[in-house]
């Protein structure tokens, strides 16, 4: 089986939320999009916008198509530099925990996970009102982080604007390559009724060879990458890692679904001294190619 690679490039045009563990009244956000996002997002799309007049767009079909002909890649917080959309990777440091560095900066140059937080992310408050009183129930103010449409610089001062940057494998001979250059709009994340999450396709989808620089074999049953850190949450029982684990149910057509049995190491956990081969699941997760 092969597949081709290719690159996109989502550039926010309004505050995104992709939801993790809140802590006390505020509603954390992640710093990155999830596989499963992204599939949400393009079932969703294409199932609408494929539905004829009066008809119930097919969410389950359109679902299971890309999910057997895709192979979604975590998607990664962006800037533009000198007209390159360049990502922000996370990587497990030894001795500082999670940082962040961008993909053409030495290794030197990492910003601990607490800055880059606050260079990407603000918080907006909220509660419920009750209708009698239009006052505030008790108890329910709260603050949601999300994503700016701007970066900051260190200073706090606004920069540019905010992208997020992607890669996804197409199965070779499939016809959905086509469906995803038509899509130039996503709304991804939650609080989408609130007017979050709309982003919008800068260029074109473009064919790639590696992912964030990692050598990558799509001449496989499902496509490899080779990379001493995940770029996504991971299934590696036997492997030796450094980093964060976490738990990750989701929901489904109505249905909450565990992701996996046990723990999962999160984005930037992995081996410093040496590449790993995983595979690409079609749930987006990434499997120890020696476990498969």
């Amino acid at each position: 089986m092969t597949w081709l690679l290719y690159r996109w490039v989502w550039k926010l045009e309004a505050p995104l939320y992709v939801g993790m563990a809140p802590a006390g009244s505020l509603n954390r956000c992640r710093v990155y999009v999830p596989a499963r996002t992204l599939w949400g997002a393009l079932t969703a799309e294409c199932a609408r916008s494929e539905a004829g007049s009066g008809e119930r767009p097919d969410y389950a079909g359109w679902a299971e198509r890309i999910r057997n002909d895709l192979r979604l890649g975590y998607l990664f917080p962006a800037e533009e530099v000198r007209g390159r959309w360049l990502a922000w990777l996370p990587r497990w440091c030894k001795g500082q925990g999670l940082v962040w560095q961008r993909e053409d900066q030495p290794e030197g140059r990492a910003v601990p996970d607490r800055s880059f937080r606050m260079r990407l992310l603000h918080a907006r408050p909220g509660t419920a009102i009750q209708p009698d009183t239009l006052a505030a129930s008790e108890g329910t103010l709260r603050e949601t982080e999300c994503w700016n449409t701007r970066w900051r610089t260190e200073t706090g001062t606004a920069a540019g604007p905010a992208g997020i940057k992607g890669y996804v494998f197409v199965r070779k001979d499939c016809d959905l390559l086509e469906r995803l250059g038509a899509i130039r709009t996503l709304v991804l994340g939650g609080d989408t009724r609130y007017g979050l999450g709309r982003v919008i396709r800068d260029g074109g989808v473009a064919r790639a060879m590696r992912v964030f620089g990692r050598e990558t074999n799509i001449k496989t049953e499902e496509p490899i990458i080779i990379a001493p850190a995940v770029l996504a949450h991971a299934m590696a029982n036997g492997e030796k890692l450094q980093g964060s684990q976490e738990r990750l149910v989701g929901w489904n057509l109505g249905q909450l679904e565990r992701l996996s049995r046990l723990p999962l190491w999160t984005p930037g956990s992995g081996c410093p001294k040496e590449a790993t081969e995983w595979q690409l699941c079609r749930d987006g997760l990434w499997r120890s190619a020696a476990e498969s």
